[in-house]
């Protein structure tokens, strides 16, 4: 089933999504940027791109030193990654492994005009912290300049041309040293080596979303294709449900970001490195949580609510019925979560 694995699951691939789909990534149809590396990883990054982005090469032969506790450690990598026409491959060129597979979401922004996917880019930069603080040039070319999450990137038609990092000690730059736009690209540049061991890394997504999917299934949902594209328009006001989770604090909970995606909307948080807790807003008409039978079903504050573990579903879920807008509130949370526990951080949103 597509259509909730889309509504749960889009903000924790949302960077992945928004840099690898199949729309343009790139203002610019071909290119290529060498890149020096300094800080505490050196070495040379090397990008050819053709069709927008939709085919990307990238090989990045780099010598990382650190120092933990006055030991000190260095490690070499060779490796590349290859994207075309939806397929991803990654290789490690030293110890001849890697991964392979379909890169998620990669269709998020295709029905979306140019000034749509602009403001969905603007909205998840501000979702995170993030900001524009002005522009300068590199090589040449004019940049924006933009901050996130203690990271510098100046940026030209969607080509990084310069980045700058430093975190608990360790410090990592890429500048452009070459930057060619617009040049011929040979097609043999996007075809993956075949003396890689590779592993598929679609049977994991299967395994770590299926089960979602087919517990959302027997709760009312069709799972076939155009679940995604079916899906009905939530009725609760974006703008309150975005003033909502941007005020929302509890637990030491960090917001990274808040989105409206086809009618439905989305939000995720973050305690520390290992817990995230997201919350969505979709309409009653896409399913019907009484028909799972893990759930509990109980009353609170004059709402109805559900509780429990999807079948096959990793976490905690949370649901609340909100009929005024007939609506689903749903709360799932990474870690294990009491009844009450959860009810606190639903309390806390006050939906």
């Amino acid at each position: 089933m597509k259509q909730i694995f889309f509504i749960l699951t889009c903000l924790m691939m949302v960077q992945v999504t928004t840099a690898q789909q199949r729309t343009q990534k790139y203002a610019i149809k071909s290119g290529h940027v060498e890149y020096q590396l300094s800080g505490n990883t050196t070495g040379t990054k090397s990008v050819w791109w053709d069709n927008y982005g939709n085919s990307s090469f990238t090989e990045t032969k780099s010598l990382s030193v650190t120092k933990v506790f006055g030991i000190k450690s260095e490690t070499k990598t060779h490796t590349i990654s290859i994207n075309k026409d939806g397929q991803f491959w990654n290789a490690n060129l030293i110890e001849k492994t890697g991964q392979k597979g379909t890169i998620p979401f990669q269709d998020i922004t295709e029905n979306m005009t140019e000034a749509e996917k602009k403001k969905m880019g603007k909205d998840i930069l501000e979702s995170l912290g993030g900001e524009i603080v002005g522009t300068e040039n590199v090589l040449g070319n004019q940049c924006e300049v933009v901050k996130l999450m203690g990271a510098t990137c100046w940026v030209y038609e969607g080509v990084t041309l310069k980045s700058e990092a430093k975190m608990l000690g360790i410090e990592a730059k890429e500048t452009a040293v070459k930057f060619e736009k617009n040049s011929s690209v040979s097609s043999s540049k996007f075809i993956p080596p075949t003396s890689i061991k590779y592993v598929d890394q679609d049977q994991y997504q299967q395994q770590m979303f299926g089960g979602l999917s087919e517990g959302f299934s027997e709760a009312g949902y069709e799972d076939d294709d155009e679940d995604v594209e079916d899906l009905i328009p939530v009725k609760y006001p974006y703008d309150k449900f975005q003033k909502i989770a941007n005020s929302f604090h509890s637990n030491n909970y960090r917001k990274m970001m808040v989105m409206n995606t086809q009618g439905t909307y989305s939000a995720m948080f973050m305690k520390g490195m290992s817990e995230n807790l997201a919350v969505a807003a979709t309409s009653r008409k896409n399913g019907d949580f009484s028909q799972q039978q893990n759930l509990e079903v109980f009353t609170h504050s004059g709402k109805k609510c559900f509780y429990g573990k999807m079948d096959d579903e990793d976490g905690i879920s949370l649901i609340v019925d909100i009929p005024t807008y007939d609506t689903y509130i749903i709360l799932v949370s990474s870690s294990v979560q009491s009844k009450s526990e959860m009810l606190q951080l639903m309390d806390a949103f006050n939906f």
